[in-house]
């Protein structure tokens, strides 16, 4: 055998070990470290009802409590939400996997909520299908109902598991309530996107209290309709109009039927209006170029009362400010700037035309920022909140990391519950994992907590 041909079969066999090589470490499982056996059963009262089946009066799932002698449950409900878990190839040390599933875990058996929402950037490793698997066992042998919608990292390169095929992969747990089928509008339209659904809460008489909307708010706006609408290619993804006119046949058909029942929005990437809360980075002199201090914001804005970011030796390297007009619940702090769309749809104003059946927005994406923003509503009515979910996950960017934070302890993690009473009012607060679990509440009956 020649030498040419000696050189050439042993770069062909390197290549060939080089590829097998690749493959397994990207597509072979590799499943995270979860303490099975400490897993238990929380024990929930919450039963299925079909869309459409026996005592569900909606055309989607809805979920009812029972009472051990048979009658309604008519207590609040309690929901957890999740977000930015980023589910990645890191399992171990205090920034792996296995920090956010024991806490994630330990939250659910420590709240033991009736329903459990994941807003976005959940599995998000390049192994993702036994991520996605592992996940969905853990809930059903929590024995919660839960739901996923999808974030801009799922599925945003080749390699990762599609959007649609994570979808079809938890829809079929007992416990997952994720609906990943195409709707349609009541014009016939197909909606954009995949896990666009409703779960409904219901209480006495079988009525809804509140109807739970999931949105698949994107990944990355595509470059056609970045030309088409002007803006930035690159930028974040937006509701699509199909969406919004879904949304609003889904918000009517439970104001048609139901008097007192309210709505609740579930997407992952945050709207334009949430960018009327601002991080201010100051420079080494507490000086900005537009004229901000670190004492005193530019006109037309006011800074937060305790919202202030301080560097690892102690310094203040920025403020958090509202514009006018808007309002920050107690305990609101964005320390970041708000990477919503580029692109206003108007989801915010439509939101506003069904104000008396619309409590708010639950969203994620950003995970230093926390944040319950509102205007004022008027006599009679309330606010609709536009809310950050604390991000509940370990590996992603943290507080200390950012500079922002005195405290090598203080990463910002943590998660939200949302408390729904029978009259449609709800409670939100956040739950800090690295504050001794402490407990800050932004809502309650439907009102803000100023201070």
């Amino acid at each position: 055998m020649g030498v040419k041909k000696k050189i050439l079969i042993s770069v062909c066999l390197f290549l060939i070990v080089a590829i097998a090589v690749v493959a397994i470490v990207m597509f072979a499982p590799l499943p995270m470290k979860i303490k099975w056996n400490t897993i238990y059963d929380v024990g929930s009262n919450v039963k299925l009802l079909e869309a459409g089946g026996t005592g569900n009066p909606t055309n989607a799932a809805a979920l009812i409590k029972y009472n051990a002698d048979g009658s309604i449950d008519t207590s609040d409900w309690k929901v957890l939400q999740f977000t930015d878990m980023h589910l990645s190839e890191k399992n171990s040390g205090r920034a792996g996997n296995g920090s956010t599933m024991e806490e994630y875990i330990a939250a659910i058996e420590r709240e033991k909520p009736d329903f459990v929402a994941l807003t976005g950037d959940i599995i998000t490793s390049f192994r993702g299908r036994a991520r996605a698997v592992q996940l969905c066992e853990v809930m059903e042998k929590l024995g919660v109902y839960w739901a996923y919608c999808l974030g801009n990292h799922e599925g945003d390169a080749f390699y990762k598991l599609p959007r649609k095929e994570l979808m079809q992969i938890v829809e079929k747990y007992p416990h997952c309530l994720t609906d990943a089928s195409v709707k349609k509008t009541a014009a016939g339209e197909e909606v954009w996107g995949y896990g666009n659904f409703v779960v409904n809460l219901l209480g006495a008489e079988n009525k809804v209290v509140q109807s739970l909307i999931f949105m698949d708010s994107g990944d990355a706006i595509t470059n056609a309709d970045a030309d088409r609408l002007g803006v930035e290619r690159g930028t974040y993804d937006y509701l699509k109009e199909s969406q919004m006119t879904w949304y609003e046949e889904q918000v009517r058909a439970v104001a048609k039927d139901f008097d007192n029942a309210k709505t609740m929005l579930f997407i992952h990437i945050p709207l334009v209006e949430q960018r009327n809360m601002s991080y201010i980075a100051l420079n080494n002199d507490k000086v900005l170029a537009e004229g901000w201090t670190i004492d005193t914001p530019i006109a037309g804005w006011s800074y937060v009362e305790g919202a202030i970011a301080k560097d690892h030796d102690g310094n203040v390297v920025g403020r958090v400010a509202v514009k006018d007009g808007w309002y920050a619940a107690n305990g609101s702090k964005n320390f970041e700037g708000v990477c919503s769309s580029e692109y206003n749809n108007g989801m915010y104003t439509l939101m506003k035309s069904l104000r008396k059946w619309v409590n708010g927005l639950f969203c994620g994406h950003d995970h230093i920022n926390d944040s319950v923003l509102y205007e004022a509503a008027g006599e009679g009515e309330t606010p609709i909140y536009l809310a950050y979910g604390i991000c509940s996950g370990y590996a992603t960017y943290n507080l200390y990391k950012s500079n922002k934070t005195d405290d090598p302890d203080h990463w910002m993690k943590g998660y939200s519950v949302i408390t729904i009473h029978a009259d449609a009012t709800f409670d939100y607060s956040g739950v800090s994992y690295d504050d001794n679990y402490a407990v800050t509440s932004y809502v309650t009956n439907s009102q803000p907590v100023n201070g």
